[in-house]
């Protein structure tokens, strides 16, 4: 009876153990840098393109401003 319960006890932390993920490897921990990297560099373009937009419509009024008068 005893060997039964050690069994069972070795195939409880058997399976325990195998339930849990994986260790992750170089290459997936550099595939997920650069995945935040990319995510990072994108907001930072679309930071940029909204600066830019806004830059350009500022732009945009001085002209229409100064032009106003010489017509």
């Amino acid at each position: 009876m005893r060997h039964y319960l050690h069994f069972a006890a070795l195939l409880l932390g058997l399976c325990l153990a195998c339930s849990h993920e994986p260790a992750k490897g170089p290459a997936q921990r550099a595939g997920e840098k650069i995945d935040h990297a990319a995510e990072k560099t994108g907001k930072a373009v679309e930071k940029a393109t909204e600066k830019t937009g806004d830059a350009v419509g500022d732009a945009g009024d001085k002209v229409r401003e100064e032009t106003k008068d010489e017509k």
